[in-house]
């Protein structure tokens, strides 16, 4: 027979003595963060599943082919070019903001996010993503090399251009509300040009 009984809210088995010490509940009941316990369950296990989606493996088989092989970006085709911009711009922005976007090698492809936002009909979010290319370098074009564009930049410059910054991170702020909902428009776009098969479950 089980010396364990079942917390009376989340019907965890306890032992005996953690059951009659915390009025029948579990530690993490007790303690408040059973639904913390239960979310970290859920995104790990939403993450597992990502992993294995057609979504993942196409994403991680593109980013090998931009990266290891000749003829790197250019050998994509045009639609996989925008999509894997517009994917790009989208994580280096979550990540570290526009500044981090135009500072990595993400920005030489500046011009393909562009025309993809474009294409996907993102226009409010593309709008953000000039802002930004015109708050960094103006009127100019973006420089297609990562050192010149770092030269270039307000934020790699000895002094720091608070005026910018603020900029910068206000554009940020309106991009995380992705009121457009990217990955949504980019799941309808890897469907239209059948870039990877659209996981329905």
């Amino acid at each position: 027979m089980s010396d364990k009984q079942p917390c009376r809210l989340c019907a965890a088995p306890i032992v005996a003595s953690t059951f009659e010490r915390n009025d029948g509940l579990c530690m993490p009941c007790k303690g408040g963060y059973r639904e913390n316990i239960e979310a970290g369950k859920r995104r790990a296990e939403e993450h597992r599943r990502y992993l294995a989606s057609p979504q993942a493996l196409y994403w991680e088989a593109l980013v090998n082919r931009v990266h290891n092989t000749c003829a790197g970006f250019a050998g994509l085709t045009l639609a996989e070019q925008r999509y894997y911009a517009v994917s790009v711009l989208q994580g280096e922005v979550y990540n570290g903001g526009f500044d981090q976007y135009f500072g990595n090698s993400s920005g030489d492809h500046y011009a393909h996010a562009c025309a993809g936002l474009l294409e996907l009909g993102a226009t409010q979010t593309l709008a953000l993503l000039e802002e930004a290319k015109r708050v960094l370098f103006g009127i100019e074009p973006v420089p297609s090399e990562q050192d010149a564009r770092q030269l270039s930049m307000p934020t790699y410059a000895d002094e720091r251009d608070l005026e910018c910054e603020a900029a910068l991170d206000a554009l940020d702020t309106r991009f995380y509300q992705d009121t457009e909902q990217l990955d949504e428009r980019l799941l309808r776009y890897a469907d239209k040009h059948r870039l990877f098969e659209i996981d329905t479950d």
